[in-house]
């Protein structure tokens, strides 16, 4: 049994596992890579694998991190079956449409076209439910099992030779309003652990409301808009139940929230056909016919017209993708916005190295914005609570729980990976900080 570690290796970005077991050859995830020009740079760098004798593509979840390059695969040779979940082949039609529409406004430099992502998608015919077994053959079993992280997203077991391997996926944090606590994995060989948020600790999720709620107050208040770059997928939902939730508690004032991205508006109308996977609380205030997505005071901006619109109504709550401010509308809010010390920028999700919201975060005075150098007077807040990935306590909870031989650690930076493979270590765990490309036998 042999294990290629084909993207995530040393990053946080471009997730893609090639596994050789039991006579099958499987791929886990085939993500793009995000971030620095050089980590976009291993888009184009062959495959460390020959995409025509992959038999397999198992899909954790629709990030695009995780699915992104699978039209590439497609285009490349693959022609064998995909699995996932339900929901993930849903979230997976928007975001890889979205995704070959960019790349073909891309000319020649483009990875793939809408063709190819509609190939891949065909790929996809088995569709499980947590805890259901696919047998490959005879010899290679299959489970995806609840990872918590945003609707539909799973970790996968692999038996196969005598031995469980585990793929973590992406791991969510706990008491998240959208989806439920991720389940604990079975006994395993070996686990390919994420380690997004290895070295730090969550602060809990209602501390986390209070601060949001705060930062909205006072910056309307002082007459600033609240802008808020979000993901898509699962982070844009979680915000706007939210922002209902403390509205309707009377916690914020009535004021315009605006949903300026047409990839999130699509994904929110996929959350909404599986309100009946959303924790009890959620499924509740569902079934009172109280919807979070469909309130007074939201409104979802197709178009860049309505876009340009926004403002003219005084302070408001802008959501726009994207989540790390590499494109989409929220460099327009950011524009307009940094240089406004009444206005607040807050980050509710993960800034990888390389991306404009990292330098943001870290402090920077100006940045460059649409092609013009724009001052940082904004207030700028980081509220870590809200976070889709598991933090430091929960992956050592998790991973320990499986009782691995060996434990690889993937999808962080070195301060991550250095920080939980200690704490493995102190607990008796082999570990083994992947590198890109590296080949091991299990």
């Amino acid at each position: 049994m042999r294990l290629t570690f084909a993207g995530a290796a040393g990053t946080v970005t471009g997730s893609c596992f090639y596994l050789e077991a039991g006579g099958q050859r499987v791929v886990v995830d085939c993500g793009m890579f995000q971030g620095l020009p050089e980590m976009e740079e291993r888009n184009q760098t062959p495959f460390p694998f020959d995409p025509h004798e992959v038999d397999w593509v198992l899909l954790t979840h629709g990030h695009l991190d995780h699915l992104g390059l699978i039209p590439r695969l497609v285009r490349e040779g693959f022609h064998g079956q995909g699995a996932c979940t339900l929901p993930t082949w849903d979230i997976a039609h928007v975001m890889l449409m979205d995704a070959a529409r960019i790349q073909e406004e891309e000319g020649e430099a483009a990875l793939y076209t809408a063709a190819d992502a509609v190939a891949a998608l065909d790929m996809f015919q088995t569709r499980l439910e947590y805890g259901e077994e696919l047998c490959l053959n005879g010899d290679v079993r299959v489970r995806f099992h609840d990872a918590g992280h945003i609707l539909g997203a799973a970790f996968v077991e692999i038996q196969a030779e005598g031995k469980t391997v585990v793929f973590s996926g992406d791991l969510g944090n706990r008491g998240k309003p959208l989806v439920e606590d991720p389940a604990y994995p079975p006994k395993a060989d070996v686990v390919v652990l994420e380690s997004t948020y290895g070295d730090r600790e969550h602060p809990p999720v209602e501390e986390s409301v209070v601060e949001l709620r705060q930062v909205i107050v006072d910056t309307l208040a002082g007459g600033g808009n609240v802008v808020i770059p979000s993901f898509a997928l699962e982070r844009t939902q979680e915000v706007l139940y939210l922002l209902f939730r403390l509205w309707r508690e009377g916690g914020i004032p009535a004021c315009p929230i605006y949903l300026d991205s047409p990839l999130a508006t699509h994904a929110t109308r996929i959350f909404e056909r599986y309100t009946e996977r959303f924790p009890a609380p959620a499924r509740r205030l569902f079934r009172k016919r109280e919807d979070p997505f469909d309130f007074e005071l939201l409104e979802y901006t197709l178009t860049r017209q309505a876009s340009k619109r926004i403002g003219e109504d005084g302070p408001a709550v802008i959501i726009a993708g994207s989540g790390m401010c590499t494109g989409g509308r929220i460099l327009y809010h950011l524009r307009d916005n940094l240089p406004r010390p009444e206005s607040a920028l807050v980050f509710v999700g993960y800034q990888a190295v390389g991306t404009l919201g990292r330098e943001i975060e870290d402090g920077a005075s100006r940045v460059e914005v649409l092609g013009s150098i724009v001052p940082v007077q904004a207030s700028i807040h980081k509220i870590e609570g809200l976070s889709a990935h598991a933090d430091a306590p929960i992956l050592l909870d998790w991973a320990l729980h499986a009782d691995p031989d060996q434990v690889y650690l993937v999808h962080g930076e070195p301060p991550a990976f250095g920080a939980l493979a200690s704490q493995l270590s102190r607990h008796g765990c082999r570990t083994h900080t992947a590198e890109w490309h590296e080949t091991v036998t299990l």
